[in-house]
């Protein structure tokens, strides 16, 4: 894997999520340009917080309020980082709660992470299982 300058903090920032449980949000935030996009695979008419496109730190921060509030996790790894120019790709593993219906997912995990000149994170997606979280959610 070719040096990444970004990567080093990237992979502790995850370590840091998962051992948590999500308690490092500020930590997350910080990592991201004022103006981020977070882009979901989940359209906006999945009805949850975390669905859909959010922009500027305000928008990822409601994603994390909502996430945090709707789902506990139960697990969470990552199984490899890819780093190309100035993205970089983690690719691994989350299961989570949905604390209104008691049901789980566990699903694949890829975010791809796209940094900006001053070495912040400028987009965000991710992707991961649709019909499992849309299973935890009651809607199917």
């Amino acid at each position: 894997m070719p040096d990444n300058p970004h990567l080093p903090a990237l992979i502790e920032a995850y370590r840091h999520w998962a051992e948590s449980k999500g308690g490092n949000v500020e930590e997350i935030l910080d990592m991201f340009a004022d103006e981020i996009e977070m882009i979901s695979v989940l359209t906006d008419d999945v009805p949850d917080e975390i669905s859909g496109r959010h922009v500027n730190r305000d928008g990822a921060r409601a994603y994390f309020t909502g996430l945090l509030r709707d789902w506990e996790m139960l697990s969470y790894s990552c199984d490899k980082f890819v780093a190309d120019g100035n993205d970089i790709v983690m690719i691994g593993r989350c299961a989570w709660r949905n604390r209104a219906t008691g049901l789980e997912v566990d699903s694949p995990k890829i975010d791809v992470h796209s940094f900006n000149p001053h070495g912040k994170v400028f987009r965000f997606q991710e992707v991961f299982d649709t019909l499992g979280f849309a299973r935890a959610l009651g809607m199917v």
